[in-house]
């Protein structure tokens, strides 16, 4: 069904029944009732109440089914107890939406619980109901005037849409975006999520038009694929914003390979808002920022955005601190056009700055400092203009404020403030802010607003980038796992080897490892390239296969019970002769005995010692998220990998273009790219075992966490040495 005609009742209804309104003071049902009244609602609102006749002088009804006319949204306010019986009937009389404000359901542990599972046993009954809640604050539709909440205010309407797993967040924000002039498409609480939403929220406001960006505040995602396809569409047309909550949550299980300790859960919640193309901030004030910029219609979409900056003042400080700000998160500072610092020379006292930021001194007059403006504004080299105002003795805030006022801003360019100071600025910045340019309590803070929109421009253009090839991989897929036959040799032989292997977990409860050579032998049957390995049970043994395989070898220990090789002597290197290889077997040995003596050593593995002159060393990895699924790593690797925590995640598939950003992203691609005279790596090579592998991982969904460590690459060739797949 299409979101927008499905969540129009719920989000811009023209008739609202409050069931459980009342006049008794405190109640909720008391505060939303009268929400809608005292904001003046322009639709059809109805009060319903078993014991009253009339509510706020309004005649109430006592059920549902006894309104006049089917409304569009029922707003459930009784207690938790009654709201699977009230979703019942709203659908069985065709009522469209039903908000739930009631809480008491699976936030209060068993009882709730059971109770929420009364209503989505209603709510499956009649699929054409869609409901939001329970436990929420409510929802904002200014243009309409309908405040179905008991927060406080009315916000003007607008092109930003607010959604959020916090009411209190809610109430914060819509108190100080009242204060500030910020107009709002939609406000919307979301509570728990039982029906409606993150995913079905950005579906609608996708296609809504008053919507032209939106902030989220997310504690837990529900629906996960849908939320990445539904992000992803919105970010694609409009700025979507995103604080998560909880980025700290420690995991249940310590991790068991280096990708598990590399790929927190907060990492992968980057992933996939770099996946969608969202912006995220990791504080309020971020969010205010983005908010008060946002809020400009001319700000609404990824090419009004400009990147290039420059920066009038009236104080050399306050410009510095701001372009360092700018520089710090990688902003352009623009360069001046000549024509631009001639005609600034005729204007400005010969002490000015003669570059960005403009300098226009101290005692500058308000003409002064709006001609300044006015000239930079008109710079072909400039984007947007950052006007800093600090209260100096010769300063007149208001005055100013009232000639940048009237300056025609060019429709392609961007005119945004810093009123610095208190009370004498307050009057200035209530004349900006009633022309439409934004004021900010410092430069620092508009600039970081401005580089969280930069950076939405730059994910847009990535993300528009990869939309082609994503589109080709996704239906690659998709052909690849409807002709994947139970009867093709290569599908039958990967499954005969899995069978194999037996259960993913052990009778103990804890993650299966597989050895190394299970897990070469997986990579092997993906067509993946690693040197070839072979297990002895005493010295003679492995200096035979030594013989065969030619020296020089690696020796390493074979056991189920050991993942760490290299941290208890299990790892030998570069072996040249068999005297050396009959010795390195009996230290294996030994070391590991003392170790680790609880563990089994059932061999020792012999394979050719993989040198390559300007190689450089790789990870890839995997861990399959509870939420969403695999993410694939891709980082600095060998037996620092965790020191260094150089990587990059994505989520599979992991094509050549999806691959080339996060390889671009590390700090060791100078390394890759040809450092200091060093050869290039085979870049295609890299892609190849990575496109495999991402294959391997989507494929094998028994898998919970896997290491290639190291990736092995030169300029002709990558390998991959050591592997570790955990079910």
């Amino acid at each position: 069904m299409n979101s927008l005609k499905s969540l129009q009742p719920l989000l811009a209804p023209g008739s609202v029944a409050v069931v459980g309104a009342s006049d008794s003071p405190g109640k909720v049902g008391t505060s939303i009732f009268r929400n809608l009244l005292e904001h003046r609602y322009t639709g059809t609102v109805y009060p319903v109440n078993v014991k009253s006749t009339t509510v706020a002088g309004q005649r109430a009804y006592g059920s549902l089914s006894d309104l006049p006319q089917q409304v569009d949204l029922a707003v459930l306010c009784t207690p938790a107890s009654t709201i699977a019986n009230l979703l019942e009937q709203c659908g069985s009389l065709g009522i469209r939406a039903a908000l739930v404000i009631t809480a008491g359901f699976q936030e209060i542990g068993p009882k709730g619980l059971a109770l929420q599972e009364d209503l989505n046993r209603a709510i499956a009954k009649y699929p054409s109901l869609r409901v939001l809640g329970p436990n929420c604050l409510g929802i904002i539709h200014p243009e309409s005037r309908l405040s179905a909440s008991f927060a406080r205010g009315m916000p003007q309407a607008g092109g930003l849409a607010f959604v959020s797993q916090s009411g209190a967040l809610c109430t914060a924000f819509l108190d100080w975006s009242l204060r500030e002039g910020i107009g709002f498409s939609n406000f919307v609480s979301l509570g728990n999520q039982l029906d409606v939403g993150f995913s079905d929220l950005l579906d609608y406001l996708a296609d809504d038009p008053k919507t032209t960006a939106a902030i989220l505040y997310i504690e837990s995602i529900t629906k996960p694929k849908a939320f990445i396809k539904a992000a992803r569409r919105f970010s694609l047309s409009k700025p979507l914003i995103a604080y998560k909550a909880g980025r700290f949550a420690a995991s249940a299980q310590a991790a068991a390979s280096h990708t598990g300790s590399l790929a927190g859960l907060d990492d992968v919640y980057q992933a996939v808002m770099d996946h969608c193309g969202i912006v995220r901030v990791y504080d309020m004030d971020s969010m205010v920022q983005c908010a008060e910029l946002l809020s400009q219609p001319s700000l609404s979409g990824p090419n009004s955005i400009g990147e290039r900056i420059a920066i009038v003042t009236n104080a050399g400080g306050p410009g510095v601190m701001a372009s360092d700000t700018l520089l710090g998160h990688d902003g352009c500072l623009a360069k001046l056009d000549p024509s631009t610092i001639a005609q600034l020379d005729a204007s400005l006292p010969a002490n000015w700055s003669k570059g960005n930021p403009i300098d226009v001194i101290g005692d500058a007059t308000p003409e002064r400092f709006a001609d300044a403006l006015r000239i930079v504004l008109a710079d072909p080299n400039v984007d947007t203009v950052l006007a800093i105002l600090s209260p100096q003795a010769m300063t007149d805030p208001t005055h100013t404020a009232e000639q940048v006022s009237q300056i025609p801003i060019p429709t392609s360019k961007r005119l945004v403030a810093a009123w610095m100071g208190g009370l004498s600025m307050q009057a200035g910045i209530e004349i900006l802010q009633s022309n439409g340019i934004r004021n900010f309590e410092t430069p620092e803070q508009a600039i970081r607003g401005l580089v969280r929109l930069i950076e939405y421009k730059r994910s847009n253009q990535r993300l528009r980038d990869l939309e082609p090839f994503d589109a080709i991989a996704w239906r690659q897929v998709s052909v690849q796992e409807s002709n994947t036959s139970s009867q093709a040799p290569e599908f039958l032989e990967r499954n005969r080897f899995i069978e194999s292997l037996g259960p993913c977990n052990q009778s103990d409860g804890r993650r299966a490892i597989l050895t190394e050579v299970d897990s070469k032998r997986l990579l092997n049957l993906y067509r993946i390239p690693t040197p070839p390995i072979q297990i002895a049970s005493n010295a003679l043994q492995a200096v035979a296969l030594a013989d065969a395989f030619g020296y020089p070898v690696v020796l390493k220990i074979h056991s189920h019970q050991i993942t760490h090789k290299t941290d208890v002597g299990g790892v030998l290197l570069s072996l040249k002769d068999a005297e050396a290889v009959a010795q390195g077997f009996q230290r294996i040995e030994q070391s590991v005995s003392k170790a680790r003596p609880d563990a089994t050593i059932e061999g020792i593995t012999v394979q050719p010692m993989i040198h390559w002159t300007n190689s450089v060393e790789l990870i890839f990895g995997s861990k399959r998220d509870p939420v969403f699924g695999p993410v694939i790593l891709v980082g600095f690797g060998g037996v620092t990998a965790e020191l260094f925590q150089d990587r990059a995640l994505g989520l599979p598939p992991i094509t050549a273009e999806r691959l080339m950003p996060m390889l671009r992203s590390l700090r060791c691609w100078p390394l890759l790219n040809g450092y200091r005279q060093r050869p290039k790596a085979n870049i295609e090579a890299l892609v190849d075992v990575m496109t495999r592998y991402s294959e391997l991982i989507s494929e094998q969904d028994w898998i919970h966490e896997s290491d290639l460590n190291p990736v092995l690459v030169n300029d002709q060739q990558a390998i991959v040495l050591d592997a570790r797949f955990i079910g």
